[in-house]
Formats: C-alpha cells, sequence, structure tokens
C-alpha cells in the first residue's frame, strides 16, 4: 500500500469538512451545487466516511475506493435495496445494460444509486406501491406485477440500441387493462448531450399511433431533447408491439429543475396529445404519498433526509 493511499484511509471523515471550498465544483450550477453540498453533508454526516476524490480532486459526493470495499452498500439506505443492488448488477450486466458499479456504490450525487434506493425499496412492497405511484403518476393502478431498475426489451425489437428505462413498471387497472411505466429519474444531471439519431427513431416517430406532430424528429432530435425522445420512442414501441393497453414516461425530478420543464415544454409541442405518452411527477410528492404507509415511513423519511431536505445543508 502507497503512502498516499495510506493517508487516504487515515484522513479523518471531518476532513475536509463537508462544506469546505475545497470540495466545491466550479463548474456547478447554483442548483447542483445545493444537491451536491446535500450528498456531502449525508457523507460525513451519516455515513461517517471521508470525502472521496474524482480526476485528483476531493468531491463531497464520493466515498474512497477503500470505504466502498469496506461496507459496499454504504450508498443504499435499506437492506432490501442493498439486496436488490446485488442481485440485479449481474443481471444487468449479463443482460448487456450498463451499470458503472463504482459510480453505483461510489457516488452520492448519482441517479442511478438515487433510482435503486427508490424504486428498489418499493419493489419490497408492491400493494402500497400500487397506490403511491398510483396517486403520484396520477394512473389507475390496481396491482402492480413488476418493477425492475435499468430495464430495457429486447433492443432488435424496439430501436436497435441500448436506451433503457431508470426504471421500469408493469402493472393491471382495476378493470384488468394491462399497463406500464417506464420511469427517468433526475437528480441533478442534464439530459445527455448528444444527438443521436437512427433510422428506427424516425420510423417510431412517423407511426401515427405514436401520436407526433409531422416534422417531430428533426426538432426533437436535438440535445436538449434526444434521451426524452428516445425514451418515449422506446414506450411507444413497447406500448404497440408488446401488447400493452397503456403505457407512458414519468420524468421523475426534485420541484423546481428549470432544465427539466424547459425540456418538456419543447418536448410536449411536438405531440398530438402532450400527456399522451410523457408526464412528469417529484421525488417531493412521491415520498409524502410514501409518509402515509407505516411500512415505508422510516425509509421515507431516510430518502427525504438524504436526497431532498435541504434545510440540512443551511445549518451551521
Amino acid at each position: 500500500m502507497t503512502n498516499r493511499n495510506r493517508n487516504i484511509e487515515e484522513r479523518p471523515p471531518d476532513w475536509p469538512a463537508w462544506n469546505s471550498d475545497i470540495l466545491s465544483v466550479r463548474s456547478d450550477t447554483s442548483w447542483r451545487a445545493k444537491y451536491r453540498l446535500l450528498q456531502s453533508w449525508y457523507r460525513q454526516m451519516v455515513i461517517k466516511a471521508p470525502a472521496g476524490r474524482y480526476r485528483g480532486r476531493y468531491r463531497g459526493n464520493h466515498l474512497i475506493p477503500e470505504w466502498v470495499a469496506k461496507d459496499p452498500h454504504a450508498n443504499f439506505l435499506t437492506q432490501e435495496v442493498s439486496n436488490y443492488v446485488d442481485a440485479r448488477l449481474p443481471e444487468v450486466t449479463a443482460q448487456g445494460g450498463v451499470m458503472e458499479e463504482t459510480r453505483l456504490r461510489g457516488n452520492l450525487l448519482s441517479s442511478q444509486p438515487l433510482c435503486f434506493n427508490l424504486f428498489g425499496q418499493l419493489r419490497a412492497f408492491p400493494e402500497h406501491a400500487a397506490t403511491v405511484l398510483g396517486t403520484s403518476f396520477d394512473l389507475d393502478i390496481e396491482i402492480i406485477t413488476a418493477i425492475e431498475v435499468e430495464w430495457a426489451p429486447n433492443p432488435a425489437k424496439h430501436l436497435g440500441d441500448r436506451t433503457a428505462f431508470d426504471a421500469y413498471v408493469e402493472y393491471t387497472t382495476s378493470n384488468g387493462r394491462r399497463g406500464f411505466i417506464g420511469i427517468e429519474t433526475k437528480y441533478t444531471e442534464n439530459f445527455t448531450q448528444q444527438d443521436y439519431d437512427r433510422p428506427e427513431y424516425r420510423s417510431v416517430t412517423e407511426d401515427p399511433a405514436s401520436g407526433f406532430k409531422p416534422g417531430a424528429a428533426d426538432v426533437l432530435k436535438a440535445r436538449s431533447t434526444n434521451q426524452l425522445w428516445r425514451n418515449s420512442l422506446l414506450a411507444a414501441s413497447v406500448r404497440k408491439k408488446e401488447g400493452f393497453d397503456v403505457g407512458h414516461v414519468w420524468v421523475l425530478a426534485c420541484k423546481g429543475d428549470r432544465t427539466l420543464t424547459r425540456a418538456v415544454k419543447t418536448f410536449e409541442g411536438q405531440m398530438d396529445d402532450p400527456r399522451s405518452l410523457l408526464r412528469v411527477a417529484n421525488f417531493e410528492d412521491l415520498i409524502a404519498e410514501a409518509l402515509k404507509f407505516p411500512d415505508l415511513a422510516e425509509w421515507a423519511s431516510a430518502f427525504d433526509s438524504r436526497y431532498l431536505d435541504l434545510s440540512q445543508i443551511d445549518m451551521t
């Protein structure tokens, strides 16, 4: 072991302090900086781990590799979530999916562990999840039949690429119709800033059943909406080819996310019915619903403290 690694191990968890300027990231927007600081607070005060490094610089939202090796579940809120992560990771990898284990286990700010911390817990309580998601998403959900994180269908049957939903929920309605929700979780990251385009995308967009206006592909392929477009195309394709009666993409984000609002407005302008395919909800309302269930209350409170309650970083 090098002296450098030994020094990192021996460094106390309160240095640098969670709110130290050493941990700030100059390129962060004020929005992202707040949530990065919240994760730094959580790392030091709850996990009690020292700050890790990213590209050689201290980052308050990162765990050091030695800490992750000692406690690979430090980034997860409950045993149910940890068990699901351990089971799901090799499944996704075997299916050709993309999951960066270092980011999943060591980056507190990433939306991927957030998604596991949310849907990994709801998956363990499907009856409660039906009510929580039905209310939060304004959908008729009678029974949930499946919840998975990092889900994608057979690419050859749909878009021909690796487009995937962050989370996927299958359900039946009160009158027996089959439905699904493809979910994109957006914590502080921007949507993927790439202008991907494929013939399969154009084919689904131009299908009248998808509900897009003529020429929508030329607008939505832009970087600001490309990820929303691809997720929505995947939903439209799954809805049609897998025999579902109902299917939507939902973007879950924090209240007040202006970058999301702008992208969604552009997307909706290219739909015949703006709510036919893409809808938006927020973490705050979903967690408020979960808090109503005793079986979920402790986890929901922990999720709020971990990801949403910015008052904690205002305390001095």
